[in-house]
């Protein structure tokens, strides 16, 4: 069971945003918790033409907000005690970075969960262009789920599969059990995948400088892949794993497109990241270039976890 209370929910009401709320309200629904839409515009555009002047506002514990129902055949269970309906408050501020201001509301808010927008549909609007996106999975204290719009707005969040990618290090754990909880969450099938790094070595060394002499890499790789996998079944009625040989941010962007993958979630540095280096680029490259939402869990910051799925290290999947 994954513990969200507060859910941050950047937007700029660009089409690019749609989507993403889909999936911000589908999990408020189903975690009980709250919704915070917030706006961030600069100086000059706090003296245009604001259209949160045009949301139906009401005070709710001090914020201005509303409830939210859920699009007309989409099936959400909840334990709230409005059943189908989020609690959703507002809240704008000036800033000259968006990406800045974001990750400030998220502490000073103590958010579990961002759920945002990237550039898609449009392109490149100014509170979710995929710079502002790619600044918040860096620095954010806590889970970040991009969403990528497509080229049409979806009536729900649908996700029937959710792709875990993992580099078996101690905190692959972490990853497996969150990516199992989310599948529970939208009753989908997990794949949890690893990819053996393709290592090119100068032929001075004496050995293929494409196939390099490791024997049994991908049967070990496979077996500890199945010990994670293992962790998950109780909570997921279809878990398979799947590894493959070759480069992982290609590999996985690949198996995204041809697996009809809907959802991927990781973690954001791997096996040989230090504290310092707070988004690899494995993880950078996904969030960037996978048509699909991704769930990036920082591997030093808050877990959504009721409980921890182990001790944690400095290493992380």
């Amino acid at each position: 069971m994954l513990d969200i209370n507060r859910i941050l929910f950047p937007t700029d009401f660009s089409a690019v945003a749609e989507d993403a709320f889909s999936h911000a309200a589908h999990l408020a629904m189903r975690y009980d918790a709250e919704v915070y839409v917030f706006n961030v515009v600069t100086p000059q555009e706090a003296h245009e033409m604001n259209p949160m002047e045009y949301l139906p506002l009401e005070e709710v514990e001090g914020r201005p907000g509303m409830f939210y129902m859920p699009a007309e055949g989409v099936d959400v269970k909840t334990p709230a005690e409005e059943e189908g309906r989020v609690r959703v408050t507002y809240g704008q501020i000036e800033s000259v970075s968006p990406a800045h201001a974001i990750i400030e509301q998220a502490k000073s808010d103590d958010v579990d969960l961002i759920v945002m927008g990237t550039h898609g549909r449009r392109g490149f609007d100014r509170l979710l262009s995929g710079s502002v996106s790619e600044e918040v999975v860096r620095e954010a204290p806590c889970p970040v789920f991009t969403v990528l719009a497509g080229d049409e707005p979806t009536a729900g969040p649908f996700v029937d599969h959710v792709l875990a990618p993992v580099d078996l290090s101690d905190q692959s754990r972490l990853v497996a059990d969150h990516a199992a909880e989310l599948a529970a969450t939208y009753e989908a099938r997990l794949t949890l995948m690893h990819v053996v790094e393709q290592a090119a070595y100068p032929t001075v060394y004496g050995v293929d400088p494409l196939a390099p002499d490791l024997p049994n890499v991908e049967a070990r790789a496979r077996e500890a892949l199945e010990e994670v996998a293992d962790r998950v079944r109780d909570r997921v009625d279809d878990v398979h794993t799947v590894i493959t040989t070759g480069y992982a941010a290609r590999d996985i962007v690949d198996y995204v497109e041809e697996g009809d993958v809907d959802l991927v979630v990781m973690a954001t540095h791997g096996r040989t990241g230090l504290k310092r280096f707070v988004i690899g680029s494995v993880a950078e490259k996904v969030v960037r270039t996978a048509p699909c939402p991704v769930f990036t869990l920082r591997s030093f910051g808050r877990s959504l976890l009721l409980q921890p799925a182990g001790e944690g290290s400095e290493e992380a999947s």
